[in-house]
């Protein structure tokens, strides 16, 4: 299908610059893992983890927090309200750090509404 060959393509970038492309080929197969009809959570968790520490290494905070935030999605939706908090507060931390106001204050509104469902 079109995303899997999206993917392989980026695969083939990545192997020409790792550090620039990795983190985003894992995200795109934790997202793939994410939606599909029959949610592999531990190979999604897998994956974002993977993204979240190719992004941390190469130094994009903002890359970094846009994978925990999709991770933070993630267990949200399998009902995993702890890890969902903890990715959330992570990519709070790193989009403050990035600068980003608008995202912090959309990430705090995020926490809100999962700590309003969870009590």
């Amino acid at each position: 299908n079109r995303t899997e060959k999206s993917i392989a393509t980026m695969k083939k970038v990545a192997e020409t610059s790792e550090w620039n492309f990795q983190n985003k080929v894992y995200l795109l197969e934790a997202e793939l893992s994410s939606v599909s009809k029959h949610i592999d959570n531990d190979e999604a968790l897998e994956k974002y983890n993977k993204a979240i520490e190719a992004a941390k290494r190469s130094k994009f905070i903002h890359e970094e927090g846009l994978a925990c935030e999709l991770a933070g999605f993630h267990c949200n939706r399998v009902g995993d309200k702890t890890n969902a908090l903890n990715f959330l507060s992570r990519a709070k931390e790193c989009y403050n750090e990035w600068g980003s106001r608008m995202k912090v204050k959309f990430i705090d509104n995020e926490i809100q509404q999962i700590n309003n469902t969870a009590s």
